[in-house]
């Protein structure tokens, strides 16, 4: 049997809150720069690391990687959720415009999908499949730097949480998960050990 450690970071705090961030390419604040190198300061016995490729993410993983003496690879099934024609907008503007639909999409992502975004199906997918990839590799342990949804989708699918129950689970800025994957042939047994941690355990 073989197990497969992903430590999971919430990028830091941006320049751009209260808006749909989804695929929206916003920078860390200075307070969110500070958070990221704080977190970052020390290896946890990771083999590699990931990143999706929105800046947010990419940036501080690139100022880590050599200091960690580890390699780097973006990934874009680790990029958020696509809110569509939300994205990049402010939260309040899009809620009194459409406060219907807004209510209905946060009661059940599943039946109601941000208006030309993702579907939540596609987005669990993408991101079970990237997950599955792995689980084909040699990689042991590795640090992935990416967003509240994809993490929420990781921890939805290890403890059979409905999209629905998702905005139920805390995920601060620049804090940490880890789930363990135990895989013996075609069967694989999820674990999640923390969750929204500032540190790791050892």
């Amino acid at each position: 049997m073989r197990t497969l450690t992903l430590d999971l970071l919430r990028h830091g705090e941006t320049t751009a809150s209260g808006i749909y961030q989804g695929r929206t390419d916003v920078p860390l604040s200075e307070k969110g720069k500070q958070q990221m190198q704080q977190a970052l300061g020390k290896t946890a016995g990771w083999q590699r690391m990931f990143c999706s490729p929105l800046q947010r993410c990419r940036c501080p993983a690139e100022d880590a990687v050599n200091r960690l003496g580890l390699t780097l690879q973006s990934e874009a099934w680790l990029q958020e959720y696509d809110f569509g024609d939300w994205d990049g907008r402010a939260l309040a503007d899009v809620y009194n415009e459409q406060p219907e639909k807004v209510d209905t999409f946060w009661r059940d992502p599943h039946a109601n999908p941000a208006p030309g975004g993702e579907r939540i199906d596609d987005f669990c997918k993408r991101v079970t499949v990237g997950r599955d990839r792995l689980l084909e590799t040699d990689e042991r342990h590795v640090l992935m730097v990416t967003h509240g949804g994809v993490i929420r989708a990781l921890i939805g699918e290890c403890l059979g949480i409905k999209p629905a129950q998702w905005s139920r689970l805390k995920l601060d800025h620049a804090h940490f998960t880890r789930l363990n994957y135990y895989t013996d042939r075609d069967q694989v047994w999820p674990e999640l050990v923390c969750c929204n941690t500032a540190t790791l355990p050892d």
